[in-house]
């Protein structure tokens, strides 16, 4: 009786402690912060060789890329958190959602009422078009199928798309972001805000509340376990450039080619690797941008892409011993002299197009698989962190699996 009676009193004791887990997870208390059992799921080491591959929503090629090209860092396009009036009932149809949540203990009915009881008391929202039910699903389903080392990143900006809430401070953002779910899905974020069609958009220019904001919730990030990368476009940050601006519709007279185009950069995010470089994990540099000094140096000057690969990451780091000289003075602004920018080649990670830049035209550098193994086997021990490809969604197009042809020779 004894016996019985103590094993009683312990299943008494483990059903209290149970439902008050699930009242926790239920009653919308943020206060508290993620359970440990939620928080172990969002926080992942990046692997020592990167695959990576944007991807908005065709699971199929996502699930393809991981299980059979070797993609092991998934960066899901794009997000945003907007500020919204406090008590007014904000919930948006682009939102998937916004309130924290046990994936597997709140159903429909509940989920929708945790998401407009957050609303009422949040000062900001997130935005995005993604669906996050699918993106979690996807992600449990690598995860028991052996991918659980599978880095699953989200992407805040783009090309045309916002850049950062002036009206929200980077706690605020912050404190967003981790009673979101996404703070439970994604292992961390990466930063691509880039410029916009239209020359006269205020999206043109990177403000320096922007700037210094990316940094400090890169430090934020970085400070609560997650991951953090950038993906700037070859001129955004561009260590053969020692020039300066915050614009990013820039036309380059002096170019043997393209001068008329208007949307150059002249290394805005150098200045967020200068002063939060040890927040930043990975910086992808977009050769695909449109134009690009890789393009250039292959359709103009009629260098092979693999010579280019190699020149480029020499250029970039081993020529410069991972430091690259920019003349912050030219904008008064900053109130920063010229220096030296840390770039080491563990964080260099080459940004390629996927099968539909294989094409006739100018405009998109392409570099083979092919290509990529030629430099790759040259460089040697000078080879860079890896690579990232835009996008998943273009697995297969003109007869192209990029990822599939690199990981035959990358070692992830």
């Amino acid at each position: 009786m004894r016996d019985l009676f103590l094993l009683t009193v312990l299943q008494l004791c483990l059903l209290i402690s149970v439902s008050a887990s699930e009242f926790a997870s239920l009653s919308g208390d943020t206060s508290v912060g993620i359970s440990t059992a939620t928080a172990s799921t969002s926080r992942k080491e990046l692997p020592h060789h990167v695959l990576i591959g944007y991807a908005f929503s065709n699971y199929t090629n996502v699930r393809a890329a991981v299980m059979e090209d070797g993609v092991n860092v998934v960066i899901w396009a794009f997000m945003d958190i907007r500020s919204s009036d406090k008590g007014v009932d904000m919930v948006d149809p682009d939102v998937s959602l916004v309130a924290r949540r046990d994936l597997e203990n709140m159903n429909d009915e509940q989920v929708e009422g945790n998401t407009q009881h957050h609303h009422q008391q949040s000062t900001a929202q997130i935005k995005t078009n993604l669906d996050l039910n699918a993106i979690s699903s996807l992600i449990q389903e690598l995860n028991t199928s052996g991918y659980s080392n599978t880095v699953h990143l989200v992407s805040f900006g783009g090309w045309n798309g916002p850049h950062l809430d002036s009206n929200l401070s980077a706690n605020e953002w912050y404190s967003t972001w981790r009673e979101s779910i996404a703070s439970s899905i994604f292992h961390g974020i990466d930063w691509d805000l880039e410029g916009n069609d239209d020359l006269g958009s205020e999206e043109n220019v990177f403000t320096l509340d922007c700037l210094e904001k990316m940094g400090a919730i890169s430090k934020l990030m970085k400070e609560d376990g997650y991951i953090v990368t950038m993906a700037p476009p070859q001129s955004y940050l561009n260590p053969s450039n020692p020039q300066f601006s915050r614009y990013v519709n820039i036309t380059d007279p002096t170019r043997p080619w393209h001068s008329e185009f208007h949307y150059f950069g002249s290394n805005v995010y150098s200045y967020i690797l200068a002063k939060y470089g040890d927040y930043i994990d990975l910086v992808s540099i977009q050769l695909y941008e449109s134009y690009s000094d890789g393009a250039m140096a292959v359709h103009h000057d009629g260098t092979s892409a693999d010579d280019y690969l190699v020149e480029f990451v020499y250029n970039t780091t081993i020529r410069q011993k991972s430091k690259f000289y920019v003349d912050f003075s030219m904008d008064p602004t900053l109130n920063v002299e010229g220096q030296y920018v840390d770039f080491p080649l563990s964080k260099l990670v080459i940004g390629l197009a996927n099968g539909w830049a294989a094409t006739s035209s100018d405009k998109t550098l392409y570099v083979s698989s092919e290509q990529c193994k030629s430099a790759y086997e040259r460089l040697g021990v000078n080879s860079p962190r890896g690579f990232m490809f835009w996008t998943i969604e273009e697995r297969g197009t003109n007869g192209v699996y990029l990822a599939r042809g690199i990981h035959e020779f990358l070692p992830v």
